[in-house]
């Protein structure tokens, strides 16, 4: 393995549903709208720029299956696209205040 490469921890395993979880086209809308934007969104606001109206259990879904894959982070401040394989950064959002 190259030197300059670090490995990336492997996601979580998926949690046990109850119900139906997100759908494919509300995780690409959400997926979407995030990346669009540099800075956190409050999921109010992320609502608000769906083309379409979402539950908000939906979102919260949606968002918490981002999070398990490394794709989002969530602080007080919202909820942000930050796909990034530096180790560094995700030790800094593992101690960040979750909502």
């Amino acid at each position: 393995m190259d030197s300059y490469l670090t490995p990336m921890r492997a996601p979580a395993m998926p949690p046990k549903l109850e119900h139906k979880g997100p759908t494919l086209e509300t995780l690409h809308m959400v997926e979407s709208v995030l990346r669009k934007f540099d800075g956190p969104l409050s999921l109010n606001r992320i609502k608000g720029l769906l083309p379409r109206k979402m539950m908000h259990a939906a979102l919260r879904q949606a968002i918490d299956h981002y999070k398990r894959l490394g794709c989002v982070a969530e602080g007080s401040r919202g909820v942000m696209w930050t796909l990034n394989v530096e180790p560094e950064f995700w030790k800094v959002v593992e101690t960040w205040e979750a909502r």
